[in-house]
């Protein structure tokens, strides 16, 4: 006991903060940012380490700026070349492309804006933010895309002085800021994000009656003599300047850029949002700066954020719901009654059913007396029950959607048009987006969006399960990122297709995938390929013909580890994606193409224990992290294989 208390005191020694009214140190955060800007975003950013570094908290900041750019170039960069295999994209500065970028840490906040002088018209906006905003959701789905709201210009601008001649061209700053802050709020609404309020901040600071910058109309700046300046007291721009122009000092007025003052309120600002921190508490002004107007302009801040309705503050917490009885539960519904607009497409045998034969059911279970792991395994075949018993077992959270995969032997006949057809068709069967010429589904029939509609049901149904975890805080988007993908056979293989397209938490194919006429596991992956896992039974005609071992070999599994034989392995399988079984199914290759799901066609033991228990657990649950060494591919494969 009293060692306790002397190492108690010793500990709360340490952490007072001599001729500081804190006593105790706070707790650092780390904040992940990517921005997607041009100079603006240079100056909103300048001091956001210093501040965040005097604050105790780190930053880990990528910049991706092009000076000068609007949001038009940046989607066209980020989509234009196309690579299928290595990706697409053109390369910023720094060697990356935005996908590159997206992916290359795990981001908190991905932010973007609009080109200044085009700030005030929304019609630029269009279709371009959304376009960035869906890569961002694809490539990065655990990431807040958050607007930056850029500044109106000085009042004494060159631009607000030039005749009109533009429709809706602002004549003045406060038409500039009006037109600006409508059209981030609107863009802000369509994409169901937050603002980081720079421009309300820098509008609030000019419009102060002691603080606000007055511009000097008795200095001429046609007559002026270096080194004449006008009064810029306040200014939060960079305004008249002397330069050098070829050995001669020339008079520039830059209105449209932040000077001192105005990166530090801009980063105030930053910090606030990113950190969810009241500007005031910040204790880092930059050298220069009158400690009265520094003090101004962190309260000018935190009225920006007040005052702007939908400013970030900091990353979204998820509350989870205790159950107070604990219980394994299945739910089901309806696709149809959920959605009553949901679409039927007879020709590929994708209809709803009828009231007493409905064929659109859709299932979820989550047992809420064990641990969750705060991740949703969306089953892309037949309801399983043996299966979702086991992976609500692993502290998961599971639905499956009824959607289109009765297309096979229907589409893609007598045989598939290119190499990646039926990589089209199951990609539209699983977004409901327009990517095959051979089906034509609407958006709220892809799997996808049946999933998001699914998960706002259970949430209302069943708010105890915590199904809102999977969803964002606004339900227009499934929180990929926390979703595993899953599915057997054919369903195996729409699950493989979908997470090239779109980064989710894990990939688990039983027996699959297959499509041996198709090169789309070639592609290019949102998906990282350690978290891809087969599991097919030798007896497979899918694995006697190679079609596995090529899908496996076309998706770099070779990478993460050699095949093992789970027979004569225990987890975790030497770290390895792709595992084979031998076990005894009687000689029936049908039965052995089951076998690698929860059922009766699966071997067990002598106590009546499937034998792949094991096996399971380790598909759904190993750290994609730890990985297999890696292997030459095997040469006894065939790779072409005709259509």
């Amino acid at each position: 006991m009293i060692r306790l208390s002397i190492t108690s005191l010793l500990f709360i020694a340490s952490l007072v903060v001599i001729g500081s009214p804190v006593l105790f140190a706070a707790e650092g955060k780390t904040i992940r940012i990517l921005t997607i800007g041009n100079s603006f975003t240079e100056n909103g950013t300048e001091f956001l380490n210093t501040i965040v570094k005097s604050s105790g908290h780190q930053l880990i900041h990528k910049r991706l700026h092009i000076g000068g750019s609007p949001l038009n170039l940046h989607h066209e960069r980020a989509l234009q070349p196309v690579d299928p295999i290595e990706g697409f994209g053109t390369p910023f500065s720094n060697g990356e492309t935005l996908t590159e970028a997206l992916s290359s840490d795990h981001w908190d906040f991905v932010t973007i804006q609009q080109l200044s002088i085009k700030s005030h018209d929304i019609s630029t906006y269009r279709p371009y933010a959304q376009g960035i905003a869906d890569l961002v959701h694809r490539f990065a789905p655990q990431a807040e895309l958050v607007v930056h709201q850029t500044w109106a210009y000085r009042s004494d601008d060159p631009r607000f002085s030039r005749p009109n001649t533009r429709s809706g061209e602002p004549s003045t700053q406060e038409q500039m800021f009006e037109g600006l802050k409508n059209a981030y709020e609107t863009i802000a609404d369509e994409l169901h994000t937050k603002i980081i309020p720079s421009g309300q901040a820098f509008w609030l600071a000019d419009q102060h009656p002691k603080y606000g910058y007055k511009p000097d109309n008795q200095f001429d700046a046609v007559t002026a003599q270096f080194p004449s300046l006008p009064d810029q007291q306040h200014s939060l721009h960079d305004g008249y300047q002397w330069k050098n122009v070829d050995d001669q000092k020339v008079l520039k007025m830059d209105g449209h850029h932040a000077n001192r003052a105005g990166k530090y309120l801009a980063a105030c600002i930053w910090y606030a949002c990113l950190f969810d921190e009241s500007p005031r508490m910040i204790n880092f002004t930059p050298e220069g700066l009158d400690a009265n107007y520094g003090d101004f302009l962190r309260e000018i801040a935190e009225e920006a954020i007040k005052k702007s309705s939908n400013s970030l503050h900091g990353k979204t917490t998820i509350q989870l719901r205790e159950d107070t009885n604990p219980q394994r539960y299945t739910l089901k519904a309806r696709a149809s009654v959920i959605d009553p607009h949901t679409g039927e497409y007879p020709a590929v045998g994708f209809t709803r059913g009828t009231t007493h034969k409905p064929s659109d059911l859709q299932y979820a279970s989550v047992d809420t007396s064990v641990k969750s792991r705060g991740q949703l395994v969306l089953w892309l075949m037949g309801h399983n029950e043996e299966l979702f018993k086991r992976l609500n077992s692993y502290g998961l959270h599971t639905i499956d959607v009824h959607y289109a995969r009765g297309w096979f032997g229907k589409l893609c006949q007598p045989k598939p048009e290119s190499n990646v057809a039926r990589g089209l068709v199951r990609l539209e069967a699983a977004t409901g987006e327009d990517h095959s010429d051979e089906l034509d589904l609407q958006l709220r029939d892809g799997a996808a969006e049946r999933a998001r509609k699914f998960l706002i049901w259970l949430d209302q149904e069943h708010p105890t399960g915590n199904w809102h975890q999977f969803l964002t805080p606004t339900k227009d988007r499934v929180r990929w990122d926390k979703v595993i993908v899953s599915g057997a056979s054919h369903g195996s293989t729409t699950a493989t297709r979908f997470a090239k397209h779109q980064k989710v938490s894990r990939v688990v194919m039983l027996c699959g995938p297959r499509d041996q006429d198709q090169d789309w596991q070639n592609l290019y992956s949102a998906t990282p390929e350690n978290c891809f896992f087969g599991f097919t039974h030798i007896l497979d005609g899918g694995w006697t013909a190679d079609h596995y071992c090529r899908s496996w070999q076309l998706l770099r599994l070779n990478q993460y580890g050699p095949i093992i034989d789970v027979d004569r392995n225990q987890p975790p399988y030497s770290n390895s994606r792709r595992l084979i079984s031998g076990a005894d199914v009687g000689g029936d290759a049908k039965r052995a193409h089951s076998s690698v799901t929860p059922g009766r066609a699966s071997p067990s033991g002598e106590n009546g224990e499937l034998l792949y228990e094991p096996v399971w657990k380790y598909l759904y649950t190993h750290p994609t992290n730890l990985v297999g060494t890696p292997v030459i591919a095997e040469n006894d494969c065939d790779l072409n294989q005709a259509q």
